[in-house]
């Protein structure tokens, strides 16, 4: 079933607009608290590009594998000359989904977020170590 949305003029998928009402919901729910609403982004993401979720899961364990120091998610660029170290890999459409919930005042992206993303999400950590 499509939705017209009066804002843009687009006729919408009506579960792509359903899902939009429950994470501003549950935005309001948990308060100051992302982590619920996060988990919700990443689950709706998902199951929505099931096959995009299963390619960017085969694509991280080829990541994985190809690191020089597993433990640290490290290689060498020879182009600059010194080592990288690529710890946590989040697909883009996730990040714009949290984007339009959260600002930069509301959810600052520091790296104590990217740690307790690293913990929170497993599966899309590169490095064992963080």
């Amino acid at each position: 079933m499509k939705v017209f949305d009066q804002f843009s003029g687009i006729l919408r998928e009506s579960a792509h607009v359903l899902a939009a009402d429950s994470l501003l919901d549950l935005k309001k729910k948990s308060g100051s608290n992302p982590w619920p609403v996060i988990e919700r982004v990443i689950e709706v993401w998902s199951k929505k590009e099931l096959r995009t979720w299963e390619s960017y899961l085969v694509h991280l364990d080829n990541v994985r594998n190809t690191r020089k120091d597993k433990k640290y998610a490290s290689t060498y660029d020879k182009k600059h000359g010194g080592y990288l170290r690529y710890t946590l890999d989040i697909p883009q459409e996730v990040m714009f989904m949290i984007r339009v919930l959260y600002d930069p005042f509301e959810l600052p992206m520091t790296k104590e977020f990217f740690k307790e993303w690293s913990k929170r999400f497993p599966k899309m950590r590169i490095a064992e170590k963080t």
